[in-house]
């Protein structure tokens, strides 16, 4: 396997998106090729006033899954790939799958305090967490962080995220979604934004006032069937709007679109993430794009 440019060999603790469920209580469920945690429609088996009380159980079965392949990996990682930290999850999504995700909906307009409780809870749940993998990582003489979008900082990164703001308004996205994420952004050195889907550019003003290093935008399957990837000039406006406040982007595309987009931003803050088929289309790629160049200029802008 070949890493071309700034790519690097990933082992990421994979046990699920918004493990954190699990180490809650909630079962993971299955499914051939994916998973879930929760039902989705009915509600779930904790409360707001238990999940606003909630701690962590270090003896749960899933902790102890993740805290063991965490370390395993770290013991085996020199000199052969980096450890991506596990999927923690977004706050709100954490609390959707213990609650019921309509539950919680309702509750942003029945129980407000309730919920922000309950969030706050998870925050410094999901914090916990992260600074004892940190810490077994750093005691293991692993350098810097990584994480499942394939990025790497020398200090705290992680992306942050929140799918199911794409089912609420602007209005409700400020009240119980940002104030949790500025948050998460001034406890980490590196935060990066996993905007996931059309239904979230609503909330683009409000994650421009956040303090993320960098937003990764994914159109969603819909939108890349029809042929509007991250490559697509139809996504080019909400580029600039990201660029022109300093913030980076995080962007997964076709070989063939990269040559397209480099043009359009030849010297913006943004990691392109791209895939060949061979060493040597990786290679040739890398010679027609000026690929040292790029780079000097990425450094100098660092």
């Amino acid at each position: 396997m070949h890493f071309g440019g700034l790519a690097y060999p990933n082992l990421w603790i994979n046990f699920g998106p918004g493990i954190l469920s699990a180490f809650l209580g909630s079962e993971p469920l299955f499914t051939g090729q994916t998973m879930w945690f929760g039902n989705q429609r009915s509600k779930g088996h904790l409360s707001l006033k238990e999940l606003s009380d909630i701690e962590l159980d270090f003896s749960n079965v899933w902790w102890r899954r993740v805290e063991s392949a965490t370390r395993v990996a770290v013991a085996l990682h020199r000199d052969r790939f980096v450890v991506g930290m596990t999927d923690i999850g977004g706050v709100l999504d954490v609390i959707a799958a213990l609650c019921g995700t309509v539950e919680m909906l309702k509750n942003m307009l029945r129980n407000p305090d309730g919920l922000k409780s309950a969030i706050w809870n998870i925050t410094e749940l999901w914090h916990e967490c992260y600074d004892r993998l940190y810490r077994i990582m750093a005691e293991g003489g692993h350098d810097g962080t990584s994480a499942w979008m394939g990025l790497w900082s020398p200090r705290k990164w992680y992306p942050l995220q929140c799918d199911i703001s794409y089912m609420i308004s602007p209005q409700r996205f400020e009240e119980f979604v940002a104030p949790h994420l500025h948050e998460q952004c001034e406890r980490l050195d590196h935060p990066v934004y996993h905007w996931d889907g059309p239904g979230q550019i609503p909330h683009l003003t409000h994650l421009l006032k956040l303090g993320f290093a960098a937003i990764q935008w994914v159109p969603g399957a819909h939108e890349e069937l029809s042929g509007h990837d991250c490559g697509s000039p139809k996504w080019y406006e909400l580029y600039r709007k990201v660029l022109e406040t300093g913030k980076g982007l995080v962007l997964a595309m076709p070989s063939w679109r990269v040559e397209g987009f480099l043009k359009a931003f030849p010297k913006a803050k943004v990691i392109v993430q791209t895939w060949v088929s061979s060493v040597e289309e990786a290679e040739k790629m890398l010679r027609a794009l000026h690929w040292d160049e790029f780079f000097l200029n990425a450094v100098a802008a660092d």
